[in-house]
């Protein structure tokens, strides 16, 4: 399943721009921004989540007790798609 989402150029883009987000970066987001991470990612440190959320104003934190990295498989995404479709409809 997962080769039928891969981009091929995704993940590489990531590495590329990992190191290359800073505060000044995330600072200068305005708009209401939702972070989502699972407790249980193993690939990406939950700092990261902590540390966006620090630098953007405007944005929640949710996290989430589902598998892995991939929060919308699994038997929890039904709650993801919830979380997602709240956040979307506020006005």
């Amino acid at each position: 399943m997962n080769n039928h989402y891969r981009s091929r150029y995704g993940f590489l883009i990531d590495l590329l721009q990992v190191n290359e987000l800073s505060s000044k970066t995330l600072q200068s987001v305005t708009c209401p921004t939702l972070i989502m991470h699972s407790k249980n990612d193993s690939a990406v440190p939950l700092e990261h989540a902590y540390f966006a959320h620090s630098q953007i104003d405007q944005s929640e934190m949710c996290l989430l007790d589902s598998l892995g990295h991939l929060i919308w498989l699994g038997d929890k995404a039904k709650e993801v798609n919830k979380k997602v479709v709240s956040f979307l409809c506020r006005e």
